[in-house]
């Protein structure tokens, strides 16, 4: 939170993002007999994606502030939902893709030794496959336009409106 609140959220999800990219990319230049390491650059990974995780769902409540700032209506229901939708449909798709990329690489089952192209597919499905996609997440990001200086100036107005709205609504006796 302290970071997101000196930089915003937006550039504190996408160094950290850009920063776990790293460790697993980092994880296909390791050897058979590297065990430590990538432990450690799983953790690392790990715990760096892991502060982007409330972030992207406080930037989706500050989508529905967007929303309502831009257009005078709140839809905060339909922007998570919409989020919700988008999630598992990438879930689901990623995970087809991954069953399907270890059948392109030769993976098998139930074999007690993999080939090297299917090792080198697992390798690559671990590491340099996630790490560009996350790569591509956090240039995405550049588009983003909920800054740290929109975000306040979204919340400004807005607190300002509910404001005047509530000062100019009058009782009803009736």
């Amino acid at each position: 939170k302290r970071l997101a609140d000196r930089w915003g959220k937006r550039n504190i999800f996408g160094g950290f993002l850009s920063i776990s990219s790293l460790c697993l990319l980092a994880m296909w230049f390791l050897g058979k007999t590297d065990v430590m390491a990538a432990f450690v650059l799983l953790v690392a990974h790990g715990f760096l994606y892991g502060i982007t995780i409330p972030l992207l769902w406080a930037m989706i409540a500050d989508v529905a502030d967007y929303s309502e700032w831009k257009k005078g209506r709140r839809a905060t229901a339909i922007v998570f939902s919409a989020m919700i939708f988008g999630l598992k449909v990438g879930l689901s798709i990623g995970g087809a893709l991954s069953a399907w990329l270890l059948s392109i690489f030769g993976y098998v089952a139930d074999a007690t030794v993999q080939t090297p192209a299917a090792t080198n597919g697992i390798r690559l499905l671990v590491s340099v496959i996630p790490g560009l996609i996350f790569i591509a997440g956090a240039l995405l990001l550049l588009r983003y336009p909920i800054d740290k200086k929109m975000e306040q100036v979204i919340e400004a107005d807005l607190k300002k409106r509910k404001s005047t709205a509530a000062n100019t609504q009058k009782p009803n006796y009736a």
